[in-house]
């Protein structure tokens, strides 16, 4: 009696159970040798790329599971090397390959890219204060920075100068080269006076929206928080939230030189859970670049500090050491 019940118990419904569950049990305990023992290693030594050897070493455990692809390029003959998971965007916008065109059969594939690859932007996205990437541990960050109370997080744009000549139309681009926004400022100020941006009203008889008028910028002095100097537009309909409606905020002489240059969202917001931001643009002469980073207009009394940290990072990329033999 007691050999036949065994089988007719694997015969029910639990015994199937019961079946199933050991299988299971035992196909883990074997995997898990398997991975530990013999998969795990060869992973680490063959699928770690040389790249990251090269730049930092052996990786610590968190990246033997998942490395972090290194993205490789130059920006006006200065070698950078970024983590993928600080690119934002688009990532690294190199000058033979336009950022809306699909890549060419003779393009290379972004592992391809080397220290000889000229690069004309790039783009990151850090958390502030930590400046910390993309990783499985902020995900849930990065994910909530849109919320009123989410972290918040910088958009940085690295952008390369072109050499435009100290004559002619492009000037100004040759005083942002050396540090100086005062240009685009005054230039700012002065559309808005002189009705360059539109109103909602379509005109029909010059077949365009018809231009603004007795809006324009009054200085304000300097903000008792951020120690900068700022202006806002004043007139009828500067409570709307329009691109024209922009709070300025610089450091320097409006008439002399301007190192920081900051445009913050004004009027009220369509969405009044959506945060008001400000895009704070200077120069980095070490690469002949300009760069912009992106913060909420709260933090603004912090700029300081996030210009340091930003530059800190941005610098941080360079790779001296790497381009030994190379035609650079």
């Amino acid at each position: 009696m007691s050999g036949k019940r065994g089988p007719r118990w694997l015969g029910t419904a639990w015994g199937r159970v019961g079946l199933l569950v050991g299988v299971l049990v035992l196909l883990w305990i074997v995997a898990s040798a398997l991975w530990s023992g013999i998969a795990r290693p060869l992973l680490i030594e063959h699928g770690v790329p040389e790249a990251w050897r090269q730049l930092y070493g052996e990786p610590p455990p968190l990246v033997e599971e998942r490395p972090v692809p290194i993205r490789k390029a130059n920006i006006n003959g200065v070698p950078i090397a970024i983590p993928s998971n600080y690119l934002a965007l688009v990532g690294i916008e190199y000058k033979d390959q336009s950022t809306w065109a699909p890549r060419g059969p003779d393009t290379p594939k972004p592992d391809e890219r080397t220290f000889e690859d000229d690069a004309q932007a790039f783009s990151l996205y850090v958390r502030w204060p930590d400046m910390a990437p993309r990783t499985p541990e902020t995900r849930s960050s990065y994910r909530t920075k849109e919320d009123p109370d989410g972290d918040v997080w910088l958009l940085i744009g690295v952008t390369a100068f072109n050499g435009f000549s100290d004559e002619g139309e492009y000037s100004h681009e040759r005083r942002l080269e050396h540090g100086d926004w005062a240009p685009v400022l005054r230039g700012r100020i002065e559309r808005l006076e002189e009705g360059w941006w539109t109103t909602d009203e379509w005109d029909e008889e010059k077949g365009r929206y018809r231009r603004l008028k007795g809006i324009r910028y009054e200085m304000r002095g300097v903000d008792p928080e951020s120690e900068l100097y700022w202006a806002e537009p004043s007139g009828s309909g500067t409570e709307r939230f329009k691109s024209w409606n922009m709070a300025l905020y610089w450091k320097g002489d409006l008439n002399g030189v301007v190192s920081d240059y900051v445009r913050c969202y004004n009027g009220e917001m369509p969405d009044p859970d959506s945060v008001r931001r400000c895009t704070h643009k200077f120069t980095l002469p070490e690469w002949g670049a300009r760069v912009s980073f992106e913060y909420p207009r709260s933090n603004l009394s912090e700029w300081r500090e996030m210009k340091a940290a930003v530059r800190g990072i941005i610098l941080g990329f360079e790779r001296d050491s790497e381009i030994q033999g190379s035609k650079l």
